[in-house]
């Protein structure tokens, strides 16, 4: 007789082992999932920042265009350029300061700071025109060529309104920038202050201090008339070609 063959029973897997699976296939989802919305919240993150970033370029772009467009209205005021150039110089200094100050209200630079200043002297209004020097002074001053420039105008503001300890104070300060490089224009406008005041024995001291440390000054010459003396001559170091050999006969 053939033998009867028997089927092997099928194992089914444990209930608690089947929910297990399921569990850990849902985990993974719930996982891809939210890996998924990370990334797009990083992506709509970094578009957010890239747009504020390109607003804020147009932005800064069209703001500086704005304040060079009065800027360069205010200069030919200033400057008394045509059509400007017949206006009384009172009338022109006022238009000026207003177009430099909407040009500061949009954005202050360097130059517009220290024209405004300007305008204010010109028109005697020495206590707004101190303003603006300092204000130029603790916003730009690593500007080194314009800071020389302000200094002097804010020292002369100072003596012209009675302030004349703050003036030398200016003069002093405008004395140590970039290692003394203005330092003989200081020496010079600090003479002029004291032979003003009627102290001559200072004034005199500093002219001295001029034609013996600053011997090519621009300041030199009116230096040494005042006190009749001769500046130092700058030593000669020209390389002189050596003297040609006698012909041998």
């Amino acid at each position: 007789m053939p033998k009867v063959i028997k089927k092997k029973p099928v194992k089914r897997k444990p209930v608690e082992e089947t929910e297990e699976v399921k569990h850990a296939a849902l985990h993974a989802i719930d996982a891809v999932k939210k890996r998924q919305k990370q990334a797009i919240m990083i992506i709509s993150a970094i578009a957010v920042i890239a747009l504020a970033l390109l607003a804020f370029n147009f932005y800064s772009s069209s703001r500086d265009q704005k304040a060079l467009a009065f800027e360069i209205e205010a200069a030919s005021y200033y400057h008394g350029e045509k059509p400007h150039d017949t206006m009384p110089d009172t009338e022109r200094w006022k238009k000026a300061l207003e177009l430099y100050q909407k040009s500061i209200d949009v954005k202050a630079t360097p130059t517009t700071l220290y024209y405004l200043g300007n305008c204010y002297f010109n028109l005697s209004d020495y206590e707004n025109a101190t303003k603006q020097y300092n204000a130029f002074i603790d916003k730009f001053s690593s500007n080194y060529g314009i800071l020389s420039l302000v200094y002097q105008k804010l020292a002369s503001a100072y003596f012209k309104s009675g302030k004349s300890d703050k003036g030398l104070e200016a003069l002093g300060n405008l004395a140590k920038i970039k290692n003394g490089m203005f330092r003989d224009t200081a020496l010079f406008m600090e003479a002029k202050y004291y032979e003003s005041a009627g102290d001559k024995a200072k004034a005199e001291e500093r002219y001295k201090i001029i034609t013996g440390e600053y011997p090519n000054s621009p300041w030199t010459p009116e230096a040494a008339a005042k006190t009749a003396q001769r500046p130092k001559e700058t030593p000669d170091v020209t390389v002189q070609p050596p003297a040609a050999e006698p012909e041998k006969k």
